[in-house]
């Protein structure tokens, strides 16, 4: 209660503010409770300049914080404009201080990096206001407090005056009825600070109720009633004349109520609350947006982490695509193109040897074939060296039907004809062979052969490139029946089909004796690999997403920790904790949004790389495009989505002097 010596300030109106019985008790596991207010008891009326003085600790700012909607007393009441209002009552107490309440802070929480117009401006937007109207109604007060060649401006390069100058001119944009000023001029030198005084008075001359939280002498004798508070209990609450004030000060009070009346008009307070600070969307996108672009290294390292989950997303699929195709082209081109067959010539009925190619290369789907019989270990000699090996002879195009690459011999062409032979590459530099351009002989078990060619690569046949193959035989059976290989390449496809047909084709009577090699099934043989690969590829991406989910969720958490101050400032302005949460959350979209972007063409960029050093032929599939934009706006959205939560539960009397 005030001390006897106090002159009461005599209210002969309506109050504005009405505190009966306000305590404010503050409680914490393991410690005692803490009395902040202890039975505050106060009017105010409108168009007041009032200063609240008193020792640090002893309660003006929580007084401040009740006043302000921001916190709520422990018991009593608090009546504001007429209305019961606690900061607890989310959506009407975030209503009213958009629509009535302007605060002017010490540390004035303006939005950095962005022009000072649009701090003056977001009381207005979260009270729905048009843009065309909000631009107006800043321009008017940006140029009351003498900044309009500051209006965009970053509000990093102002002065400490200046952006104290910007506060005031947030506070007065919205025609709010109540000034809440804590220490506005506590950091600026005294030129700066008597000029935010005099924007003070002025703005007090108009109509609006100010009440300033302060320390300082001279910011009390600017005011015409100085309420001093101390342990929690209002200590005087005494009325003054002004020192700024001039000679109708006196006369002030009485003529207030009608400047208020023309300056908070009734029909706007209707219009104000039939918005329920409902923020236009577009609106919240072009502040999202603004907000990104302000904060440029914060949001490149963030945008950073989602281009490269997205640039290993599309890298991986893109491989996949394109591993498919390489391991289709393979087995089209190799494993699944390759059929052979057995027999012995002592079955009945079985084919000439000298038939066999042709019988066989009759078959639709057969590209190539020939027949391969293995004779008995020899001894193959040049005039300076031999070697003991396995020789072969082949019937028909050896060449193609085994796969072999073959440096022929200038004047050959064809299959291999009687007396012609192949030697592998590692055997004709045993026996130190000259030149096959000069027709070089060999003597296979004493009979001489030319050499055609030199064996350099055999896929199907390794062991060709240490032995020799010769051409037909007129003795091949003349020591009894003899076992036969055929090999057969066909077309892409067709292994199967020509595998059933071969016995018949090549024995009719006595196909049964006729064993045949075929690949497995190509088509779900490559299915099985190409899945394998794509499992592999896709687990790898789920990885690399969840990753970078964890690390945008932690640089977010990081950046609204940083940002406790602004995201106090907005909800003291009227933002509801869904417009924080949705205003983060939309930041890290557009993060997403333009990592995605970025990620599309590191990943197409790494795709081209990978399948030009690779030989492969590089697939692009058109469903990638949309899918980065969308996994980059996933992945943007999923990482802020826990501090957008956060942001949301922040409680602003806590976080404005972050």
């Amino acid at each position: 209660m005030p001390s006897k010596s106090a002159t009461r300030f005599e209210l002969v109106d309506v109050a504005l503010i009405r505190l009966r019985g306000v305590r404010r008790t503050y409680s914490s596991p393991g410690s005692p409770d803490v009395e902040a207010l202890r039975g505050i008891d106060l009017d105010i009326t409108q168009g007041e300049f009032v200063a609240v003085v008193g020792p640090s600790g002893g309660g003006k700012t929580t007084l401040m914080n009740i006043l302000g909607l921001l916190d709520d007393a422990t018991s009593g009441t608090y009546v504001l404009d007429g209305g019961d209002t606690r900061a607890s009552d989310g959506r009407r107490s975030s209503s009213v201080r958009a629509r009535t309440i302007g605060f002017i802070f010490q540390a004035f929480h303006l939005l950095e990096g962005r022009p000072a117009a649009h701090s003056v401006e977001l009381n207005l937007l979260y009270r729905g206001m048009r843009r065309a109207e909000r631009r107006e109604k800043v321009r008017r007060a940006i140029d009351s407090v003498g900044l309009s060649d500051r209006a965009f401006q970053s509000t990093s390069t102002l002065s400490g005056g200046q952006r104290q100058r910007i506060a005031i001119a947030r506070a007065i944009a919205g025609d709010a009825k109540l000034i809440l000023a804590d220490e506005p001029t506590g950091n600026l030198d005294s030129a700066n600070a008597a000029r935010v005084l005099d924007e003070l008075q002025r703005i007090n001359h108009e109509g609006a109720t100010v009440i300033v939280v302060t320390h300082s002498t001279e910011v009390a004798e600017r005011a015409r009633r100085v309420i001093h508070i101390a342990d929690g209990k209002l200590v005087s609450d005494v009325q003054q004349v002004s020192s700024g004030s001039n000679s109708e000060s006196d006369s002030a009070g009485q003529s207030l109520q009608g400047s208020a009346s023309s300056r908070f008009p009734r029909a706007r307070e209707e219009e104000d609350a039939q918005s329920k600070g409902r923020i236009r969307f577009v609106d919240m996108l072009r502040d999202a947006w603004a907000s990104v672009v302000s904060r440029k290294f914060q949001t490149l390292g963030q945008g950073l982490a989602v281009a490269i989950a997205v640039a290993l997303t599309i890298t991986t699929l893109g491989l996949s695509a394109s591993a498919r195709a390489q391991v289709s082209a393979t087995f089209d081109a190799h494993l699944n193109r390759e059929v052979s067959a057995r027999w012995s010539t002592g079955v009945p009925n079985s084919p000439p040897l000298e038939t066999i190619p042709e019988r066989v290369e009759q078959l639709s789907g057969v590209d190539a074939a020939a027949a391969v019989i293995d004779l008995r270990a020899s001894t193959v000699s040049t005039f300076a060296e031999s070697r003991q090996i396995q020789p072969h002879v082949a019937i028909g195009h050896i060449a193609a039907a085994a796969r072999l690459s073959i440096d022929e011999a200038p004047w050959h062409r064809g299959p291999l004809e009687a007396g012609e032979a192949y030697i592998g590459d590692l055997l004709a530099k045993d026996l130190q062979l000259s030149s096959i351009d000069s027709a070089p002989t060999i003597l296979v078990d004493g009979i001489s052969y030319v050499v055609a060619g030199i064996i350099t690569e055999s896929s199907r046949l390794p062991l060709l490139r240490g032995e020799v193959v010769v051409g037909p035989r007129d003795d091949l059976t003349a020591g009894g029946p003899i076992d036969v290989t055929m090999l057969a390449v066909t077309s892409a496809g067709a292994a199967q089909q020509v595998a059933k047909q071969l016995p018949s084709a090549l024995n009719p009577f006595q196909p049964e004796q006729i064993v045949v090699a075929a690949p497995t099934d190509s088509a779900q043989l490559r299915g099985q690999v190409e899945q394998g690969v794509q499992t592999t590829l896709i687990a790898f991406t789920l990885l690399a997403l969840i990753v970078a989910i964890a690390a945008l969720m932690n640089a977010t958490l990081l950046a609204v920790n940083a940002r406790r101050g602004e995201i106090g400032m907005r909800k003291a302005l009227g933002a509801r904790d869904r417009q924080i949460g949705a205003l983060i959350t939309l930041e890290s979209a557009y993060i997403g949004f333009v990592g995605g972007v970025a990620g599309l063409l590191l990943g197409m960029a790494a795709i081209l790389v990978v399948t030009v050093t690779q030989r492969w032929a590089p697939v692009f599939d058109v469903v990638l495009l949309p899918l980065a934009i969308a996994v980059g706006m996933i992945v943007g959205a999923g990482g802020g989505g826990l501090a957008s939560i956060r942001a949301a539960r922040l409680r602003p009397a806590e976080n404005l002097r972050s």
